[in-house]
């Protein structure tokens, strides 16, 4: 079992490991590294192929299984999960078939054909993840399980119009309205709903996620299983009190966005760029990755990193240099009133990292310009771990 070997040896996922080999295992620590001959690599490609096919079959084989053991009645994901040593990461795939529902209705313990929505949350659920910090965690578990939700299904059993949801909807957001709440319920939106660019309010997504009553519960549950993991405190990020972030926890690029009110119910307009400048804060976000391989040409260097705890070297955009607005706005810091914070991420699959507030130390050079910044927070031990490594494109 390539799997089960290699998932020791680098901490990975069974569901990571195909594009990992394929890649050389680009996600190791600075000093590591896997080497497999040609004839070795194709092999073990090809079984862990085969294996991430069949883990589908076999995972509703083990449901199927568990539920004679446990009886229908009893069968929730955490529990299953625990018990039958599976990863999420297992049951949620991002595309084909996925997530706890589906796997219910394959073992044949839901009735009734699944709907396009239910599958389709199944599916875009795994975007979900990476949530660790207990705010968002909490609030997914308060609208879950709010006695809205509760009133709805025993008002309207056997109904799942968009109006009766819709008015539950709305309730809940009431009961839970403060613009905090009503920003994380956006940024839960519009995470889930990452291929439509139409704009949607909180409350209509809310509603539409209503409608499919097994993907709502399946998302309560979701919640739970990721409250049981590692799961970072409620620690605010210094100078975003007011938004909710939690510092060194994991976002990805349209949470983040939405967070901080560049994206809204009546904008949601694509964004690509580094860095993302909010005048009405006086503050600009750093969004960094690491690893930038991917989809950039060869002969391009990129130099950022983590050289200690407390500093980070970081490499502006080709156009900024000292004579330049962008340029000044950082070498006059923070006497000019902005402030920068710090998003890393290790490669262009995984969420970013809120760092934290970061200051001026050192500047050189000229489009691009290199500067050395100070974090105000240090960067836990795991964290400087993994971006203290020089990647070359």
């Amino acid at each position: 079992r390539f799997d089960r070997l290699l998932s020791s040896l680098t901490g990975l996922h069974r569901a990571q490991l195909p594009t990992e080999a394929e890649n050389d295992f680009p996600s190791l620590p600075s000093g590591c590294f896997i080497h497999l001959q040609r004839q070795a690599r194709e092999r073990i490609l090809d079984s862990l192929r085969r294996l991430v096919q069949q883990n589908w079959r076999r995972l509703c084989t083990e449901l199927q299984t568990y539920v004679t053991l446990q009886g229908r009645d009893s069968i929730r994901l955490v529990d299953f999960l625990k018990d039958q040593g599976v990863e999420l990461e297992s049951l949620y795939r991002g595309s084909g078939r996925s997530g706890w529902t589906c796997l219910k209705r394959q073992a044949g313990l839901l009735p009734e054909e699944a709907s396009q929505e239910e599958a389709y949350f199944g599916r875009r659920f795994a975007d979900l993840l990476h949530v660790d910090d207990v705010e968002r965690l909490a609030f997914l578990a308060q609208v879950t399980q709010s006695r809205a939700a509760h009133e709805l299904k025993e008002a309207h059993p056997n109904q799942h119009g968009r109006e009766a949801v819709a008015m539950s909807g709305s309730a809940l957001l009431k009961d839970a309205g403060s613009a905090r709440e009503r920003r994380l319920l956006q940024m839960l939106a519009y995470q889930i709903d990452a291929g439509h660019q139409q704009k949607e309010t909180g409350a209509a997504f809310l509603a539409r996620l209503m409608e499919s009553p097994m993907s709502f519960r399946e998302l309560g549950e979701l919640a739970e299983v990721l409250s049981s993991r590692n799961v970072l405190p409620a620690r605010s990020i210094p100078g975003m009190e007011d938004l909710p972030l939690c510092l060194h926890a994991s976002y990805g690029i349209r949470e983040i966005l939405t967070a901080v009110g560049w994206l809204t119910d009546t904008r949601r307009s694509p964004f690509q760029a580094g860095v993302l400048a909010l005048p009405e804060r006086r503050t600009e976000l750093l969004f960094v990755t690491l690893d930038k391989r991917e989809g950039y040409h060869q002969r391009i260097a990129y130099h950022d990193y983590a050289i200690s705890a407390e500093r980070f070297h970081w490499q502006t955009q080709n156009s900024a240099g000292p004579d330049t607005k962008v340029g000044r706005r950082y070498l006059e810091s923070p006497d000019n009133g902005w402030q920068f914070q710090l998003f890393v991420r290790q490669t262009r699959k995984d969420p970013y990292r809120a760092c934290g507030p970061v200051s001026l130390l050192q500047a050189e050079g000229n489009r691009p310009m290199s500067i050395h910044w100070k974090l105000d927070v240090p960067l836990p031990a795991r964290l400087f771990q993994a971006f203290s490594v020089l990647r070359d494109a």
